[in-house]
């Protein structure tokens, strides 16, 4: 059956009797005289089997004595060493040997039943142990590998292809910058363990110190700051947790971590009269973009969320826009309203009756779209306007989301309502988006202290 098998794997079915039994059954490290005793004996009952009673002559055989063959392909190896119950010791036991694949060694498996010494006579004892032994050499001839059926089967599958899962599995529920970066961070992950001769590495063979390593090899070589690195080291946390919980590995090698030290976020606040050159900038060159810069300003939506948002969902009449849970950064259905003149200024730039309801709001192209744009498009038309007027560096896209949490601020408009408005989940992470007040309101409030 054995050879029958090999036969049909390996593709052997149109060649002779001979060929099969030299490409199947040659071992190089096999002895000589149980090599040809093998090669007889199943000629024989293969000669019998498709009913040609010849065997094949000893003299056509030695000229195969020399040949590096091997059962399966040019690297075998037996991944197994058959239980026997060894005489030489006192001990009750059964010793055999399975290929580890983290050690890439053969490692001794003992199984001991000192414990029956007692309950059972030594004839009973015996025939339990020669099951014992007849059912182990079943399993691992049958290819079953006691270090692989541990507690975390899956832990020797390749890391590659358990992050490819991880990513897949991700992909429904995650917004399309979100699933970018966990991508990026995964591919950073696999090109390190190539470049450090871990390609192909297993999920259990990526221990504690393959991650010290990486995560210092990401802070020194990459550049990251501190900030960036911590981003990382959560993605990482969260990827590992998420292989431990799928039964890949029984710890996460990332856990006993510690974040560095974030200097705060300086929120950048874009003054008056730089919002009105840009203005100005946008009617003359891309008046769309304005409509962007005015959603985000006034309206507290998120880049991400506007490349999201399709025409169904906006209500001109009622003055807003519904922004669905599946599209939210805070995964919650929330409406984002609308002043009057930013509804006026819908309605002239973009007419939204010549489209359908399916259509994305602002595609690539700052127009209605078949399909959704991202926040990537709207930064290369930002750093556009920023070079040709000469703007600040970290004078950002996003920075008029924080202008705009400012100035309602800066009126006095109470922490409830502007985390309301903005969709925050506490005041606490509102007083992250405000920047320092407007040097109108400073020289407002100067001038009331008295002399």
């Amino acid at each position: 059956n054995s050879l029958i098998n090999i036969m049909e794997f390996r593709g052997y079915k149109s060649l002779s009797l001979r060929k099969i039994i030299c490409k199947t059954l040659y071992v190089k490290n096999m002895q000589r005289f149980l090599f040809l005793y093998c090669v007889k004996c199943v000629a024989v009952v293969c000669c019998k089997y498709v009913k040609r009673w010849k065997t094949l002559p000893i003299s056509k055989l030695n000229k195969f004595k020399t040949y590096n063959m091997a059962i399966i392909n040019d690297n075998f190896r037996l991944d197994y060493e058959p239980a026997r119950i060894p005489t030489i010791t006192k001990e009750l036991c059964i010793v055999y040997y399975a290929w580890n694949p983290e050690e890439n060694k053969k490692k001794r498996k003992v199984m001991r039943f000192n414990h029956l010494k007692n309950k059972y006579t030594k004839r009973e004892i015996s025939k339990i142990m020669n099951k014992a032994v007849a059912e182990i050499n079943m399993k691992l001839e049958a290819g079953k590998n006691p270090f692989i059926e541990a507690d975390t089967p899956k832990s020797y599958n390749q890391l590659k292809d358990s992050t490819d899962f991880f990513l897949k599995m991700k992909k429904r529920d995650m917004r399309p910058d979100g699933f970018r970066t966990y991508t990026s961070y995964c591919k950073k992950l696999n090109e390190w363990t190539t470049n450090n001769n871990l390609k192909d590495c297993f999920v259990i063979s990526f221990n504690k110190d393959s991650a010290l390593e990486f995560m210092n090899e990401l802070a020194l070589n990459e550049g990251l700051s501190n900030r960036t690195w911590n981003n990382h080291f959560v993605f990482y946390r969260t990827l590992w947790n998420w292989l431990k919980d799928n039964n890949y590995c029984k710890a996460n090698v990332f856990e006993n971590f510690n974040n560095m030290r974030e200097e705060d976020k300086i929120r950048k606040v874009i003054p008056g009269n730089t919002h009105f050159r840009v203005k100005m900038y946008c009617r003359w060159f891309m008046p769309n973009l304005e409509i962007v810069i005015d959603l985000i300003r006034a309206s507290f939506i998120r880049p991400a969320e506007i490349a999201l948002i399709q025409i169904k969902e906006i209500n001109l009449f009622e003055k807003y826009i519904f922004i669905p849970k599946e599209k939210s950064k805070t995964h919650r259905d929330r409406y984002a309203y609308l002043p009057e003149w930013l509804c006026i200024k819908i309605a002239e730039n973009f007419q939204l009756d010549r489209f359908t309801d399916e259509h994305y709001f602002i595609g690539s192209l700052l127009l209605p779209a078949v399909n959704a744009s991202n926040t990537r498009k709207y930064d290369k038309y930002w750093e556009r306007i920023r070079r040709d007027l000469k703007l600040e560096m970290d004078m950002q896209l996003y920075s008029y989301r924080d202008t705009g949490i400012t100035a309602l601020e800066d009126a006095e408009v109470q922490r409830k309502v502007i985390t309301k408005l903005t969709d925050h989940t506490t005041v606490k992470m509102l007083g992250r988006y405000i920047g320092p007040p407007s040097k109108e309101l400073i020289d407002n409030v100067v001038s009331k202290i008295l002399y």
